[in-house]
């Protein structure tokens, strides 16, 4: 069952301060059409362990609830909130924020096509900038954008009660931050699981990020080398 990996880290947070998970969506049926892949929605299975990873959530009193505009980040965002709301949580499920989608791919016809010729080395080929800028913007760029959305969520005043912030996303922006952010590289670590990411936590010490069994802590704000 996809989840268990996460709902470990997000065990482990400290309990003082605000924490967050960027998250990748749950199971979704295969992408038919390279050139439209956002077209992909869950399947029965990762709605299920979804909502399983909602209802397994302990140790926060409230969860927000953000998601990428693509439909199967809303739907794995829903299920979860179901979870969660049974097992007696508070739910706010904010919405879409685009933030969290691929509006950086510029050119979803060729980077679909360069995907179906390179597969997972497509990434490698993106951070080392050898994919065109005009097919999608560079990697750098793209973690930072997504490090200061998630700051600026993690900054805002909260209620009463300890409070997860979970954003669910997509693989390449996870990798993308799992490597920058903690030197984690799909070709040692393997590929993102479905509802696998990144925790964060921001405290005195600064943003801590973890991932399994890597974690870092470093002052805001956060600076990426290329």
């Amino acid at each position: 069952m996809y989840g268990q990996e996460l709902l470990k880290t997000i065990g482990s947070l400290p309990l003082d301060g605000q924490s967050a998970a960027l998250l990748r969506h749950a199971a979704r049926f295969p992408i038919v059409d390279p050139a439209q892949p956002t077209l992909a929605e869950i399947t029965p299975e990762g709605a299920a362990d979804a909502e399983n990873l909602g209802r397994s959530i302990a140790g926060f009193d409230r969860v927000r609830l953000f998601h990428s505009p693509v439909k199967r980040c809303r739907q794995t965002a829903e299920c979860i909130a179901r979870g969660a709301q049974a097992a007696g949580l508070t739910v706010e499920q904010v919405g879409p924020e685009a933030a969290l989608g691929v509006d950086y791919i510029l050119d979803l016809t060729e980077a679909g096509r360069l995907t179906s010729q390179h597969g997972e080395y497509f990434v490698r080929l993106w951070r080392e900038g050898r994919i065109a800028r005009n097919v999608i913007r560079a990697t750098t760029q793209i973690a930072e954008a997504k490090l200061a959305y998630l700051t600026r969520k993690l900054q805002e005043p909260g209620k009463q009660g300890r409070r997860l912030d979970l954003h669910v996303s997509h693989d390449w922006n996870i990798l993308v931050l799992r490597e920058l952010m903690l030197g984690v590289r799909h070709e040692e670590a393997g590929w993102l699981d479905f509802l696998d990411g990144l925790a964060f936590s921001l405290g005195a010490a600064g943003l801590r990020v973890e991932y399994r069994d890597h974690q870092r802590t470093q002052a805001l704000p956060w600076r990426f080398t290329v």
